[in-house]
């Protein structure tokens, strides 16, 4: 078998019967599905017995595990070479897997691979990933390497090396602490272009959560398992990485900002961890980037981001001033 294609199910009633289409409707064949239900009370498990298709293996989880001890319960039962990982909820492009196992057929070295997911709310956005190796292993240190629904792995490295996902982490997150230990023992290639249709909404894993504390508890955990030390003002400095601001930011939090970028370059030349010039992209498009959400905490601190870059060109102003004249 060359493809295992592994789905958590968890009350994704209304969406599966489309998903499962996209999935036996590719235009590579070779595959077996392994839907893992994790235990819902939505009709779910019964949508899945009525498949019909021949291909589809169901396991059922008595108690509810979460959407990373369901997957790994289907990766278990694998027997593909690689395997793709599927949310209930999404769409496949028809030829996601094809175009996926022909990057991991061309390149033996690669572990994981996965690519852009479009939107269904906002189809002409795109949730994009780093392309290359070095990219993807430098944006871990903000956020995950690989949209984990639209990955597929090398089924030998997963065993080889053990990397599992564990029960205990939690139910939000566990897609990037699962690339953090991947990472460990291979390589990434990402295709760039988009692979899967994204579901956005209440359906989501992360909707309703609280996604400041979420975001604390895997930063501490991110640098611990890479070694990099991370007190309390650093770590709330380094949610703006991500867009997020639990309080509004002042001049002096953009000025501790500046100098926590500095300091991120500073330790990884120290380290070695990252590749220099890899990670002096990411902290230079989240120093960019950061200038956009400060025109609504007032214009003090956008002055300060612009004092600190030393650019105060038109562009700059003329956003500061749209935005203001808008309040």
């Amino acid at each position: 078998m060359k493809v295992s294609v592994v789905i958590p199910v968890y009350n994704k009633a209304p969406w599966l019967k489309a998903c499962l289409t996209s999935v036996f409707t590719q235009t590579f064949q070779d595959f077996e599905v392994i839907a893992v239900d994790d235990a819902s009370t939505d009709g779910s498990l019964a949508l899945l017995q009525d498949c019909g298709d021949h291909r589809l293996r169901i396991i059922r989880n008595g108690t509810n595990v979460g959407p990373g001890g369901a997957a790994q319960r289907g990766m278990d039962a694998a027997t593909g070479e690689y395997i793709m990982r599927v949310d209930a909820d999404d769409i496949m492009y028809p030829d996601r897997f094809e175009v996926q196992v022909a990057v991991l057929d061309a390149h033996p070295e690669v572990g994981a691979t996965s690519g852009h997911i479009r939107l269904m709310t906002e189809p002409e956005t795109l949730h994009r990933v780093e392309l290359s190796d070095a990219a993807c292993k430098a944006r871990m240190l903000f956020g995950v390497p690989l949209n984990q629904p639209a990955t597929a792995y090398r089924t030998a490295v997963l065993r080889a090396h053990d990397v599992r996902f564990d029960d205990r982490w939690p139910h939000y997150g566990e897609d990037w602490m699962h690339q953090l230990e991947l990472a460990r023992h291979t390589r990434f290639l990402n295709l760039d272009r988009p692979l899967i249709h994204y579901r956005k909404g209440a359906m989501n894993i992360a909707h309703g959560r609280d996604r400041a504390a979420d975001l604390r508890f895997l930063y501490d955990h991110v640098f611990a398992n890479l070694g990099w030390p991370l007190n309390k003002e650093q770590r709330e400095l380094h949610l703006a990485t991500v867009k997020c601001f639990p309080r509004p930011f002042i001049a002096a939090d953009v000025r501790a900002f500046h100098v926590w970028m500095t300091e991120l370059e500073r330790l990884n030349r120290e380290r070695g961890t990252f590749d220099q010039a890899a990670l002096r992209v990411q902290l230079r498009h989240h120093w960019a980037a950061l200038y956009y959400h400060l025109p609504a905490f007032g214009i003090g601190p956008a002055l300060q981001h612009m004092r600190c870059s030393g650019d105060w060109s038109w562009r700059k102003w003329r956003y500061l001033l749209s935005v203001l004249l808008e309040r």
